[in-house]
């Protein structure tokens, strides 16, 4: 039986470098879907997403890159593997996707893939040698996300959210090394300071999911998005024989 798979990115003005890991993503052939979820952006980011043969879901303002990957994770309901992909990659191929999804498809009883960038550029695989937990890179089975709570609150704890639950459900995740790959930094996105200070935010939200974590989490309801939300379909692909 044909193992089902889809990516999710979630993406917030990334209108320089949403289009190439796109490209990446649907060339590659690896996916049944490709939803793009623009998490409130204020540049063309959506314009990237709409020229592509991908599903699109448009936040009207920024909820956060869990809620992002919630809104995701409702248009792929029977998907047996899940790729969460960041819209800011560098390097990304086919083989990198290939060696995330493998473990899942092959073995689906494995709960998560997380990879692990190196040899790209320093200072990301310096916070990658110590820190891979935050890595965004990610392929859930349809076993660990049947577990899974809603995520919409964690922003960006969602990742260490997301590796403690696997390791305390048993199996863990399979750390998966990823050559070559890197991402553009928050300082080189936004500048030095705004860039820093946006960091900051992000390692709050990551402390605050770390030392809020228990595993009873899944049993709460963690909330929902109740704004509405822009969605299109890409278009039908056309048959093999065409």
């Amino acid at each position: 039986m044909k193992v089902k798979t889809s990516a999710i990115v979630p993406a917030h003005n990334e209108e320089p470098r949403i289009g190439t890991v796109l490209d990446t993503l649907v060339s590659s052939d690896l996916f049944d879907l490709v939803v793009v979820v623009d998490d409130g952006s204020t540049d063309d980011t959506w314009n990237e997403i709409l020229a592509r043969p991908v599903a699109g879901i448009r936040h009207p303002t920024n909820l956060g890159k869990a809620a992002a990957l919630q809104s995701g994770l409702h248009r792929v309901p029977d998907s047996d593997a899940v790729a969460f992909i960041d819209a800011d990659l560098l390097g990304l191929k086919t083989e990198h996707l290939e060696s995330l999804l493998e473990p899942i498809t092959e073995n689906p009883t494995h709960l998560m893939t997380v990879a692990q960038f190196h040899r790209a550029r320093a200072p990301v695989d310096a916070v990658q040698k110590w820190f891979s937990i935050l890595n965004g890179q990610r392929v859930l089975s349809r076993r660990f996300l049947n577990l899974l709570p809603d995520i919409t609150p964690l922003r960006f704890g969602i990742e260490v959210f997301m590796t403690r639950y696997a390791r305390d459900l048993g199996p863990g995740h399979i750390q998966v090394p990823w050559r070559g790959v890197s991402h553009v930094m928050k300082e080189e996105k936004y500048g030095l300071l705004p860039g820093f200070a946006r960091r900051l935010i992000m390692y709050k939200e990551v402390m605050a999911a770390y030392l809020g974590y228990y595993p009873r989490w899944a049993k709460r309801n963690l909330g929902r998005i109740d704004t509405p939300l822009d969605v299109f379909e890409p278009p039908a692909r056309k048959a093999a024989s065409d």
